[in-house]
């Protein structure tokens, strides 16, 4: 079904090749674009920019370092300049991420093209975070509410744009409908797919082992995780609740974080040993779009303990245990009774395991093409 992929910086672009062949001695800016691989596409399909990394590093040598929605609007003014030069070809549709882009969909749409949008995360996200307090006072756990307007207007340019609003979650689908009611009929949700392969290892639980992974720890609730921990540890101080990931210094050393187990950013594999020790995964989540670590979680055979927020298609006593978001009373018993009932951890994790291929990329892939052959 794919006419062509655009996009910015990559392997195939001419900065990524040049890191491809300067190897090791690629300074770590360039050897970052080398990384990005695009895999599975034809090469003949793929045209990749490098636009703006070459017009950041023009803003960074005159030092003057563009940052947040300004950022963001120079880097897709220039990608969709390029891609109107790169045309539709014989494409009926454009596929789009969220409102990246808009002067390019704008100009497609013109061309006789239907829109594909991608909603990854709720549009309310940015609301929900304006209103959270942020108790570690770290930046990006508050939105400014000028930012946060210009956000809005560009979303609801893209669900006005959109003949179909891809959404992730059912979760997602209710925060479209809230901020643009009037586009509620293009939802389609389509749950993700998961490309985390476990060669056949399963679960095998340390028990009082709790995982918890990401970096954007405000509005993935780490402040309410800190919380349950510190109320577990009056009543089993066997429980250990890991934190996997880039977190800063400033909450390294925060007294409310004092007894979460902190193990930095890990590998892949580094990462897939502790799902596969984990006794329950947690992401008390305020908003997602699909939450990737918990099915990375789910396909370990690992129970999980979410917030619907969360994104998943997680069951109550299925896969593990929902609770309401912004409690970590409710945090902390879900932990203690999946720790301590495990006859429930036991069939929770069966149950995981029974939910494999419906998190599979091929899974995801039908669910994809059905939604968009259907509804276009």
């Amino acid at each position: 079904m794919l006419s062509a992929l655009y996009t910015d910086s990559s392997s195939a672009s001419l900065l990524g090749k040049c890191s491809v062949v300067l190897g090791d001695v690629a300074p770590p800016a360039l050897a970052r674009l080398g990384r990005r691989k695009i895999v599975g596409v034809p090469a003949h399909k793929v045209r990749s920019s490098d636009s703006y990394a070459l017009r950041e590093q023009l803003h960074v040598s005159r030092r003057h370092r563009l940052k947040g929605i300004e950022l963001f609007l120079e880097r897709h003014r220039l990608l969709s300049r390029r891609m109107k030069a790169w045309g539709t070809r014989d494409a009926t549709a454009v596929y789009s991420m969220y409102y990246e882009n808009l002067d390019f969909i704008r100009w497609a749409k013109s061309k006789g093209c239907k829109s594909i949008v991608d909603v990854y995360i709720s549009p309310l996200t940015g609301q929900i975070m304006q209103e959270e307090a942020n108790p570690f006072e770290i930046p990006g756990g508050s939105h400014d509410p000028t930012s946060m307007q210009t956000k809005m207007g560009l979303w609801q340019q893209a669900a006005a744009l959109a003949d179909l609003l891809l959404c992730p979650s059912e979760w997602v689908a209710e925060g479209v409908r809230d901020a643009s009611p009037e586009s509620a009929h293009k939802i389609c949700v389509v749950p993700y797919g998961c490309s985390i392969d476990y060669a056949g290892r399963v679960n095998r639980p340390k028990v009082g082992k709790v995982l918890f992974a990401g970096d954007d720890v405000v509005r993935k609730g780490l402040h309410y995780v800190a919380q349950a921990a510190t109320e577990l540890r009056a009543v089993n101080k066997d429980i250990d609740i890991e934190v996997a990931g880039s977190i800063p210094d400033t909450i390294l050393r925060h007294p409310l974080c004092r007894d979460l187990h902190f193990v930095g950013k890990l590998s892949s594999e580094q990462m897939k040993q502790r799902y596969l020790a984990a006794d329950v995964f947690v992401l008390p989540s305020l908003s997602e779009g699909f939450a990737g670590v918990v099915a990375e979680a789910i396909g370990a055979g690992c129970p999980v303990i979410v917030t619907r927020e969360a994104g998943s298609p997680v069951l109550h006593e299925r896969e593990g245990l929902i609770v309401a978001a912004r409690d970590p009373k409710a945090l902390s018993e879900a932990i203690l009774r999946m720790v301590r009932d495990r006859e429930l951890r036991e069939a929770c994790a069966s149950h995981c395991l029974d939910q494999v291929p419906f998190y599979a990329e091929s899974s995801w892939s039908e669910r994809l093409i059905q939604a968009i052959t259907s509804r276009l």
